[in-house]
């Protein structure tokens, strides 16, 4: 082999590492960042005063957030493996009245029930807070992410309420009066 050859070899080697590295890096910071609620709104309002959740919830941070006319405690998910995992594998909210799952951006992802013990009502609502959409989900406690169904909001949406089965409220969320 030419030296030439074998400098274009490790060329394209060392090309190909750093790209991959890269990449690995920057997934990595992306999925650990945590999406903020949209300023100068009352869900920024109720998520400034966020502290760590207690059990079942232990690793996220909780706040009290109203849901129209109630004021409920719910636990956030607001980094990427927060929002995956959802409230799988749960059986009992314990004091929680649900999960708020907050994005950096308008969205409009889908939510599934896979390995999810208990009905749930979902709630979809815009930046300011105002609702957008609303349904019940099934669980799905023996099939996988593409066994089960997925749910979505009709229209793009920022935060999304997960509260017990027929639980859910009606109206805007934002801080407790």
């Amino acid at each position: 082999m030419s030296s030439r050859l074998g400098i274009a070899i490790a060329i394209t080697f060392v090309f190909v590492f750093l790209s991959v590295a890269g990449l690995v890096v920057m997934r990595s910071t992306v999925d650990n960042l945590q999406a903020e609620p949209e300023e100068g709104t009352s869900v920024a309002v109720a998520l400034e005063s966020a502290t760590a959740a207690g059990a079942p919830f232990e690793g996220l941070t909780e706040a009290r957030l109203a849901h129209g006319d109630r004021c409920l405690r719910v636990a956030i998910a607001d980094e990427d493996s927060e929002r995956v995992e959802g409230l799988r594998r749960v059986t009992d909210l314990g004091t929680f009245d649900g999960m708020l799952f907050v994005y950096g951006a308008d969205i409009d992802a889908r939510f599934t029930m896979a390995d999810t013990l208990i009905p749930l009502d979902i709630a979809f609502f815009a930046a300011d807070g105002s609702p957008i959409d609303a349904t019940t989900m099934q669980p799905c406690p023996e099939g996988g992410d593409a066994a089960c169904p997925t749910y979505g909001s009709r229209e793009e949406f920022r935060y999304a309420l997960e509260t017990a089965g027929g639980s859910g409220g009606s109206g805007a969320i934002g801080a407790c009066g």
